[in-house]
């Protein structure tokens, strides 16, 4: 429900579906749903649609005065248990690629934590590829759980890969290749290269010299988001490439393909400062080792 209510506000806010969703990282399909379930559960219409997007319906306008006030409520009171833990906990913060498979691995690893340091405090943040590698390197974040590849340079922390994919082609189930049993870079030189937006200082080659500045293409599609890339893909706007590893891809209506000529190895991954992991969080990072069989990622 308290989902439902910050996507009201923030659609009231920007008068835009479309808006609203980009901001929120989520596709406009799914944030229709979810005012629709928000509007069938309060009773009433909170939006009209106009020429230049949508406007509150009185009983819209009401329900964002009421809202905005329990979503202020909600944050201090957040925000005060979450002070008063940590006077009483260690607190360890986590942030999690947003993308990653939920059930198969981020569920099991928090469940884990929770089970097993009931004496820590643990702060997760769904979070977005760029951002996460940001803050973690920033040191605004403990842990890090993430997609990473081979090319990516992360000095001076410890990485430790749960599964190893190798990154393929991908289009949705409407594109014309879908009729292919294989592609060549010929075929990609024809099509737009949808990616999400990563920094270019991060590699561990020179960026000229990089897999993804050198994917065959006839232009560049740059998604702020993984969700926003996995709509221009179902779009048929043109082609991805990345590992298969990734939340409901398994049954994503997409055509995956071997990359042709060198490919990239890529990790899911944990990523913690190697200073944290030889010190204050040994023993957490060697339990989560156990656990789930992570192998430390050499390059």
């Amino acid at each position: 429900m308290y989902q439902r209510i910050r996507y009201f506000l923030k659609t009231a806010e920007t008068r835009s579906f479309s808006m609203a969703a980009q901001s929120l990282f989520i596709s406009a399909q799914a944030l229709t749903k979810q005012i629709n379930l928000l509007e069938q559960e309060l009773g009433g219409r909170l939006f009209v649609r106009t020429p230049h997007g949508v406007s509150l319906t009185s009983f819209g306008q009401y329900a964002k005065e009421k809202l905005a006030r329990l979503d202020q409520e909600y944050t201090d009171v957040w925000k005060d248990l979450q002070e008063y833990a940590r006077g009483e906990k260690e607190q360890i913060r986590i942030g999690i690629f947003a993308a990653l498979p939920r059930e198969q691995l981020v569920s099991p690893l928090v469940s884990f934590l929770l089970a097993t340091y009931p004496e820590r405090q643990f702060s997760l943040e769904m979070i977005e590829l760029d951002e996460g590698r940001r803050k973690v390197l920033e040191g605004k974040l403990d842990i890090l759980l993430t997609n990473m590849h081979e090319e990516d340079r992360l000095d001076g922390f410890t990485c430790l890969a749960f599964g190893e994919y190798d990154a393929r082609v991908i289009v949705s189930l409407s594109h014309p290749w879908v009729m292919k049993g294989q592609i060549t870079a010929e075929d990609m030189k024809t099509e737009a290269f949808i990616k999400m937006h990563m920094d270019n200082e991060h590699y561990t080659v020179p960026w000229e010299q990089s897999f993804y500045r050198n994917v065959p293409c006839k232009k560049i599609l740059e998604a702020p988001n993984f969700e926003t890339m996995l709509v221009l893909l179902q779009q048929a706007a043109g082609f991805a490439v990345f590992p298969m590893a990734f939340m409901n891809m398994g049954s994503a209506r997409v055509k995956s393909f071997p990359f042709p000529g060198r490919t990239l190895k890529f990790y899911t991954a944990l990523v913690v400062r190697r200073e944290s992991a030889e010190g204050r969080l040994r023993d957490l990072i060697q339990d989560l080792t156990r656990e789930f069989e992570l192998v430390p990622i050499i390059r």
